[in-house]
């Protein structure tokens, strides 16, 4: 018999086959007496409310939004350079720093980076309570962290020969690691960091839902008071915000950058530096911390059967995980090569959009409207908002490559849909897959946002303790979520090596 053979195309489609047991559980759980929400819903979707009393509450919620994606983006984006620079090999090898250093940085941003904003955002504000700064902190804590990795990266592709050619002609250290540096920095910046502004967007939205303020924080109430046509229009605003600040990231160039702006770029720089610094100074000195008391209660004997429960919610999140990663990877592919037409392609991109419009914590408790809690609703909920995400990059893929082989294959009379899978999908298999785990990496972070609404896994943990002010379990949820979280980029990492 021979033996069957997997490669990247298959493997992008296997794992559609989780769906079969989500789709029974979700089906037994079912309880048809939330569809008429779900259907206002839906309807509300293209009746949105338009009156002078919400354009205001609009244009104030987007602004509050608006700022504290900004002032995030700017911090996160300097800091991470800063962070990146000092955890790139280039560095030390420079300035003949020992490599200890290089290895306590990299360590330190691994642990904050493990971490969603959303739990930086919930344990900040159970210790400091609800305010402006909170949002920012919560969010400039892991994006710091994640931008330095990719300035990393970047820099650490640096060839030796580039280094040691410069340092023959004796420069200055700091001159020799400028020139070095200056032009994989701009080039990350712009191929990354102007995107970022985006992200920040996304996560001010969600830790509005939590209370942090902004157009999230109009989107959930709106949403508990069932008015669902309000909702849309908090929706739909920003919707328009996202698309606007794409669109004026597309435009912004800096090939050419001329001395005024050179020094107003280091003048916002160094200021963003040391308000940064200082604020965080007060922030620390006058406030009021919790004793944590200690985290040994978990391993005392006393507590076995607690140590299993919490075993069970271990395994519970990576099983989240991994069923939403199947469905985010699988789906898009899947969908699009079923409907491959014109008319299919522009309602598939346009449901894609509405699944990363809408806040996973909405829309889990959407479908809780007519489902009960469980994993698998938690798995496709989280699932189908990265489906739409993988969607959206796996359509541009596809515009931008080449169609003579699916035009060659398609001319021999073979189907439409056999055709793209041939000539235009396994093409894009394996550079989609890559990006597939890197997007997994987020999925696990993400976890505790479906977790906490959903009732599952240790997002459920987490929101439990964190109302009975349980802190020696906080932390310990904390240490479980990093420890998933570091060992899963781990794996990813390996993966994505292998296809790259």
């Amino acid at each position: 018999m021979r033996k069957l053979k997997l490669n990247h195309t298959s493997i992008s489609f296997l794992p559609i086959l989780v769906c079969i047991p989500l789709a029974y559980q979700i089906l037994i759980n079912i309880h048809f007496g939330g569809f008429e929400l779900f259907r206002e819903f839906i309807i509300s979707a293209f009746n949105p409310e338009i009156n002078n009393e919400i354009i205001i509450t609009v244009f104030k919620r987007l602004n509050q939004t608006l700022l504290i994606a900004l002032f995030s983006w700017l911090i996160s984006i300097i800091f991470g350079i800063i962070f990146g620079i000092l955890s790139s090999n280039i560095f030390y090898k420079i300035f003949n720093i020992p490599i200890f250093f290089y290895i306590i940085i990299k360590f330190f941003l691994t642990i904050i980076r493990s971490i969603h904003e959303i739990i930086w955002g919930l344990v900040l504000m159970q210790i400091y309570g609800i305010n402006f700064s909170i949002g920012i902190i919560a969010i400039c804590i892991p994006y710091i962290a994640v931008n330095s990795k990719v300035f990393a990266e970047q820099l650490e592709t640096i060839e030796d020969k580039s280094f040691d050619a410069i340092n023959q002609i004796h420069g200055p250290k700091f001159s020799t690691f400028l020139t070095l540096i200056w032009n994989r920095i701009v080039n990350t910046f712009k191929n990354f960091g102007l995107y970022r502004l985006e992200c920040s967007i996304r996560s001010t939205v969600m830790l509005g839902l939590f209370g942090i303020g902004g157009i999230g924080t109009s989107i959930f109430l709106s949403f508990q008071t069932l008015n669902f046509r309000e909702l849309w229009t908090y929706l739909w605003s920003l919707a328009i915000l996202i698309i606007l600040s794409r669109e004026i990231i597309k435009k912004i160039k800096f090939n050419n950058l001329n001395k005024n702006l050179c020094i107003f770029l280091t003048a916002v720089f160094f200021t963003t530096i040391l308000f940064t610094f200082s604020y965080f100074l007060y922030f620390i000195f006058n406030s009021t911390f919790v004793d944590f008391y200690s985290i040994n209660w978990i391993f005392k004997s006393s507590s076995y059967l607690v140590f299993l429960d919490f075993l069970k919610l271990i395994i519970d999140t990576i099983i989240l995980s991994l069923l939403s990663t199947a469905i985010a990877i699988s789906l898009p592919p899947f969908v699009i090569g079923i409907f491959n037409n014109n008319t299919s392609r522009i309602l598939i991109r346009f449901l894609a959009f509405l699944l990363r419009l809408i806040p996973p914590p909405v829309l889990i408790l959407i479908l809780l409207t007519f489902n009960n809690p469980s994993l698998s609703l938690a798995a496709l909920t989280l699932g189908l908002h990265n489906a739409g995400i993988t969607t959206k990059l796996l359509f541009t893929n596809l515009d931008s490559q080449d169609k003579r082989t699916y035009i060659a294959i398609k001319s021999l009379g073979t189907s439409k849909n056999t055709s793209w899978l041939l000539g235009l999908f396994s093409q894009q298999a394996k550079s989609y897959l890559a990006y597939c785990a890197y997007r997994s990496d987020i999925i696990i972070r993400e976890t505790a946002i479906v977790g906490i609404i959903g009732s599952v896994g240790l997002g459920w943990q987490l929101q439990e303790s964190l109302s009975s002010f349980a802190w020696q379990e906080v932390i310990t949820v904390l240490i479980a979520y990093s420890s998933i979280a570091i060992v899963g980029e781990l794996i990813n990492g390996k993966i994505k090596t292998s296809l790259t």
